[in-house]
């Protein structure tokens, strides 16, 4: 049987490519995609990462169990799931020492397949049942995952001043994170909010908790809030792009954190004072959700509303659509924040 998956290639257009589903070996599973949500990697790997071949798109996903390579329990067909995007392996040094996070060995079905499809054939290990949401509901939870990342290494703690940087979903959900960890104060800093985009997600941000929202692209900003809080911030998280990863240092206090979590394949190059950085005991912690964990976590907190999927899914498309879907996530003239692909 042939399905189709979205694949971009290096002249930046995206094509809809068709595969054979194989037979699902002892240890995989078949999943039947829904959703699937348009992240910023993928309009990296659209604008800024050619290669001389396709590149799969895709890997917020949900969907359901169409077919199971030998009987698990706790798994049958028809059960909803979203998929994880890279697994540790179990068996290497560093997963014996119980350290997965370091894995020699993370397989990824993001190599060789689309989750930007109507199918993808994945171990076992890699689906997450779930229930009491919608499709494009659970493609946020690998989003959350993220942010749930940042919010652990960050540690939060009770009465900190948090700043994020990065309105995106992932700064908004650490938003509540942060606030449900017991945060003071948790400023916003994102850019352009004056464009309907900008006011949107500045409009959520303070749905979500935040107590201030300061916009980056006007003169004076970092000055703005040193005078409202002249011990700096305890907790600096960033999730914007590389660029600003030095705003975030110098605003984090002393003995402060700064959690990082954006890229951007062209320009990586960060300055900052390192005597600053030296005497003000500063820390600089790199965030990367790869394996994904806290999905229960992220499955409660859309269930229960603390992060509401009607702000965060904004617009909707069918796989007729893409062009206009990926068009539209950096479109400063609309209100976005999360696109989402529906599959039929």
């Amino acid at each position: 049987m042939e399905f189709k998956s979205a694949w971009v290639d290096r002249n930046e257009q995206i094509k809809i490519v068709k595969k054979t589903l194989p037979k699902p070996k002892a240890n995989e599973v078949v999943v039947r995609i829904k959703a699937c949500g348009i992240c910023g990697t993928d309009i990296h790997f659209v604008k800024d990462l050619p290669t001389g071949s396709l590149t799969p798109l895709g890997h917020e996903v949900a969907g359901y169990i169409y077919e199971v390579g030998s009987d698990f329990p706790g798994l049958k067909v028809g059960d909803s799931v979203v998929v994880e995007n890279n697994v540790a392996c179990g068996k290497c040094e560093q997963c014996l020492n119980q350290k997965p996070q370091a894995c020699e060995h993370i397989y990824s079905y993001m190599d060789d397949q689309a989750g930007m499809g109507q199918f993808l054939v994945v171990p076992r290990e890699m689906v997450i049942p779930y229930e009491g949401l919608d499709y494009p509901e659970a493609t946020l939870a690998e989003p959350i995952t993220v942010a749930l990342d940042l919010s652990r290494e960050a540690d939060v703690q009770l009465f900190d001043d948090v700043l994020i940087m990065g309105p995106g979903i992932i700064g908004l959900s650490c938003i509540k994170l942060a606030k449900l960890r017991g945060a003071r104060n948790v400023v916003m800093v994102g850019h352009h909010l004056d464009t309907p985009r900008g006011a949107y997600r500045s409009d959520v941000a303070k749905k979500l908790g935040a107590d201030l929202v300061i916009d980056s692209t006007k003169a004076g900003w970092k000055e703005a809030l040193r005078q409202q809080f002249p011990k700096l911030f305890n907790r600096v998280i960033v999730t914007s792009p590389p660029a600003t990863l030095g705003d975030g240092i110098e605003l984090a206090g002393f003995c402060g954190s700064i959690v990082y979590d954006g890229i951007d394949f062209k320009d990586d190059q960060v300055t900052f004072s390192a005597n600053d950085f030296h005497f003000s005991k500063k820390r600089l912690i790199a965030s990367h959700a790869i394996p994904n964990w806290g999905f229960p976590q992220a499955f409660e907190l859309l269930k229960q509303h603390h992060i509401p999927s009607s702000l965060l899914l904004t617009h909707r498309y069918s796989m007729d659509e893409l062009d206009a879907a990926f068009a539209v996530f950096g479109n400063k003239e609309e209100q976005v924040i999360k696109p989402v692909i529906l599959i039929d």
